[in-house]
């Protein structure tokens, strides 16, 4: 019963973190300016430190969101950058 709890929870937080990528890769296409990623940060840490999702599990989802949002893949800088900023973001500190 606990599984099926955690599997739902897990889903439901995918497919919200999925919205969110999306919805934030597309403010950032249309702006001039480095859009505001705070929220979506505290949202990716705390699915990360509430256990519904793993560290490679986010880094999927980003780069998958990029290569739908913009119809490449990120570039070898731009992935290690995004694991740095993971990687931060998942640190316990």
């Amino acid at each position: 019963m606990t599984s099926d709890n955690d599997y739902k929870n897990k889903k439901a937080y995918l497919v919200s973190l999925k919205h969110k990528l999306k919805k934030h890769l597309q403010q950032q296409i249309k702006s001039v300016y480095p859009v505001d990623r705070r929220w979506l940060n505290g949202f990716m840490a705390a699915g990360f430190h509430s256990g519904l999702i793993s560290l490679t599990e986010l880094k999927l989802e980003e780069t998958k969101s990029y290569r739908n949002a913009y119809s490449e893949r990120m570039k070898e800088a731009q992935e290690q950058q995004l694991e740095r900023r993971l990687i931060k973001l998942c640190r316990m500190d």
